[in-house]
C-alpha cells in the first residue's frame, strides 16, 4: 500500500494480508504508485520487549502518546486511558524506516474482522510532524481552500470555525481539509496541501495549491478582515501549528520557516459570520 501526502510518499507493508487492514475512507484519494520515501512495516503479533525508562523519554503528550529515544532509535508509545499501551512504533533517526507493532486483539475488539490502520491517529500526524521538521515544512491546525488555484489558509484552534468555513465553501471551491493542512516550499513559493486527517467536514483532497493568503479565524457579528504584520502574526501561527517542541533543530527550522512564510504571504485576522457571504468577502480582501 503506497500513500502520498503533501509530496511525501509512504509505503505500508505488513505481516498480515493487506486486504485485512482497514484503511479509512479519507485515505482513498491519497493512494498512488510512486517510489516511497518512507517505508513502514506493520506487525500485528504483539508488542516488542522494549525497556521504557523515564530517562529515555523526550516528550510526553500526557494523554495519547510518548516519544522515547533508545539506542539511536525513535520509539513512539501509544496508549489508551482504559487499556494502556496498544501500539509501539520504532523508527530510525530520520523517521524514514519504521516498524509498527500492535497489541494482539481479541475477536470482540476487531472491527468487521479487520485490523486497524497502523497509521491511525495519533501516529500518522506525529510521524508527519517529525518528517516535516527535518527541512520539509509544517503541519497547521487549519482549513485549506483551493479557489481556482488561489490558496486560502484559514488557521484556527478548536471551535474557531474551521469546519464551518469548509462547509460554507462547499460547491464554491475545492476543500483540501478542514482541520490539518501541510505547508511546504516549492519553486520559490509556499504551497499548502490537503491531508487525510479531517475534522467534522469529511471532504478532503490530496491536491496542492500555492498559498495566497493566511486568515486567522474568529467568530464575529460582521465579516471583517484586518491585516497582521509579521511580528504579530508570528505568535498566531505558532499557536496553530504542530512543531516538534522537544528538539532544538526542528524548532529552529520551524521558526525560520514561519518567519519566511509570514514575510512572503499576506496574513489577516478574519472575523466572520457563518453564512455564504463570507466567500465573496474573502475573495475581495486585499
Amino acid at each position: 500500500m503506497i500513500i502520498e501526502i503533501a509530496g511525501i510518499v509512504f509505503s505500508i507493508s505488513s505481516d498480515q494480508p493487506m486486504q485485512l487492514i482497514r484503511l479509512e475512507e479519507s485515505y482513498r484519494d491519497f493512494l498512488c504508485n510512486k517510489e516511497p520515501e518512507v517505508a513502514i512495516h506493520a506487525r500485528f503479533n504483539g508488542l516488542p520487549q522494549i525497556s521504557l525508562q523515564n530517562e529515555d523519554k523526550v516528550f510526553d503528550s500526557e494523554s495519547l502518546w510518548s516519544l522515547f529515544q533508545i539506542n539511536g532509535q525513535n520509539v513512539f508509545v501509544l496508549r489508551r486511558p482504559a487499556t494502556g499501551i496498544y501500539r509501539i512504533a520504532v523508527f530510525d533517526t530520520d523517521f524514514k524506516r519504521g516498524e509498527v507493532y500492535s497489541r494482539v486483539l481479541g475477536p470482540e475488539e476487531m472491527s468487521d474482522s479487520l485490523l486497524s490502520n497502523p497509521l491511525a491517529y495519533p501516529l500518522s500526524e506525529v510521524l508527519m510532524m517529525c518528517l516535516l521538521a527535518r527541512g520539509r515544512g509544517l503541519l497547521v491546525h487549519s482549513c485549506g481552500i483551493d479557489d481556482g488555484g488561489r490558496g486560502y489558509l484559514f488557521a484556527g484552534n478548536s471551535t474557531n470555525g474551521k469546519s464551518t468555513m469548509a462547509g460554507l465553501w462547499r460547491d464554491k471551491a475545492t476543500i483540501l481539509n478542514d482541520d490539518r493542512i501541510v505547508l511546504r516550499q516549492r519553486e520559490g513559493r509556499f504551497w499548502m496541501y490537503g491531508t487525510p486527517w479531517h475534522g467534522d467536514y469529511t471532504g478532503v483532497s490530496p491536491r496542492g495549491v500555492p498559498l495566497e493568503k493566511v486568515f486567522f479565524l474568529r467568530h464575529a457579528k460582521a465579516n471583517i478582515a484586518s491585516r497582521k504584520e509579521a511580528s504579530s502574526a508570528s505568535s498566531m501561527l505558532l499557536t496553530r501549528c504542530f512543531p516538534t517542541l522537544w528538539e532544538k533543530e526542528g524548532m529552529s527550522f520551524t521558526l525560520d520557516f514561519c518567519a519566511q512564510l509570514l514575510a512572503d504571504v499576506p496574513c489577516y485576522e478574519l472575523g466572520f459570520v457563518p453564512d455564504r457571504k463570507v466567500v465573496d468577502f474573502v475573495r475581495c480582501v486585499e
